[in-house]
């Protein structure tokens, strides 16, 4: 509609994109299904021999995984096995064995036609940090198989999951709300930072594809047992959305010929978000949402009453989970919670006071049908503004 009309000036152009604004889109749960995709082309790997012992040769990687991503050798290059390691920065497994007096190193990392170049580079920098016989041999091995899904369970979740199969070590990252890494076979499990409502994107990545997708189904069950599962700011989302819608119409104004040459995207893009944000029904979904979090819960019976109790923890830190106090915020109880249909995931509201960045911990509490309350779960979340998230512990 909005392409044709060769005369119609950019201001037009731009009020007829409102006018055309639906409503936003709401994503009201994950999507259950596992998407199946053949993943990199290829496996790159690399075996090179350096006259480092393997010991030497991680002192020599913790100062540069130091001095590149300010992280130690633990967080940056954890062992997965004996002689066994990731490099987090790069997602790429590196394994150590001894050649005489010298120290045979051998990488491995997915590629496709547009990284493998790239890949190909890191490869080198690292070998090259260990003074590696030159020049560096490439091979090409069969590529890993990739399944992704959504999910609402957070880092905890998965490793109850995966306790069940012990070569598969969690590890830190700065870069994903959850890692697993598995040496033998190759093996990774990723979960994105918390999306829109609490949604978490989980990729597996492995060398069978139908072990791939049995690992995905049993992910996707989730952990037994009730508990927290994530939280989320009703405010913060609404934004977002606001924010994504603004950002398509822009997009729409950006790809319309006539005004190509007059176009300056961030100034509309804000241009259209205050407009968005002022339009009477948006105004009251605003004024809905101010000070509303939502946590969502699971639980694996039925209850008489579900409490939530949100708490401040008052100089939190991430790195030690240490704080100086606990807060008390307010709560929200649920009566007669019966235990959901596969899948569904309850969801407890309440009002608060605007948080800020820190540290906050989520009681679940449960009184059963005989009347007996306990404490079903606790989770600590570091909330950055925006988004809940498990501390990893991190300590730089």
């Amino acid at each position: 509609m909005m392409a044709g009309g060769a005369g119609i000036q950019p201001a037009k152009i731009l009020t007829l994109v409102l006018a055309t604004g639906g409503t936003l889109r709401a994503q009201t749960a994950p999507n259950k299904g596992a998407d199946l995709n053949k993943g990199p082309d290829v496996l790159i790997a690399s075996t090179f021999v350096t006259s480092m012992t393997y010991a030497a040769a991680l002192d020599r990687l913790a100062a540069y995984y130091d001095e590149q991503v300010g992280h130690n050798r633990s967080v940056a290059f954890p062992e997965i096995a004996p002689h066994r390691h990731f490099d987090v920065w790069h997602e790429m497994w590196v394994f150590f064995e001894p050649s005489g007096a010298r120290t045979q190193v051998t990488l491995k990392r997915p590629a496709d036609a547009n990284s493998a170049r790239v890949v190909k580079g890191w490869m080198l920098d690292f070998a090259g940090r260990l003074n590696a016989d030159m020049p560096l041999v490439f091979r090409e091995e069969p590529g890993l198989r990739t399944v992704e899904g959504e999910i609402y369970d957070s880092r905890k979740d998965l490793a109850g999951v995966l306790a069940a199969h012990p070569a598969m070590r969690p590890l830190k990252s700065w870069r994903h709300a959850g890692l697993f890494v598995a040496a033998v076979p190759l093996t990774e499990v990723a979960l994105s930072p918390s999306g829109l409502h609490g949604v978490r994107r989980l990729t597996v990545t492995t060398e069978d594809a139908a072990a791939g997708k049995q690992l995905m189904a049993k992910l996707q069950q989730g952990a037994p047992g009730a508990a927290v599962s994530g939280a989320f700011s009703e405010e913060v989302e609404l934004e977002a959305e606001i924010h994504e819608a603004a950002q398509i119409r822009t997009d729409i104004i950006a790809s319309s010929a006539p005004t190509q040459t007059l176009y300056h995207p961030q100034m509309d893009l804000k241009y259209l978000e205050e407009r968005i944000r002022n339009q009477p029904l948006m105004q009251k979904r605003l004024v809905a949402a101010r000070g509303y979090y939502d946590v969502r819960y699971r639980v694996d019976k039925s209850y008489a009453k579900i409490t939530v109790t949100w708490s401040e923890l008052t100089g939190y830190s991430q790195a030690t989970g240490k704080y100086e106090a606990e807060h008390g915020l307010g709560q929200v109880s649920i009566p007669n919670v019966r235990k959901p249909a596969q899948g569904a995931i309850p969801t407890a509201r309440v009002h608060l006071e605007t948080l800020k960045p820190g540290g906050y911990s989520l009681r679940l509490e449960g009184e059963s049908l005989t009347g007996e309350t306990a404490k079903i779960d606790e989770r600590i979340y570091w909330f950055d503004g925006k988004t809940f998230e498990e501390p990893q512990g991190l300590d730089r």
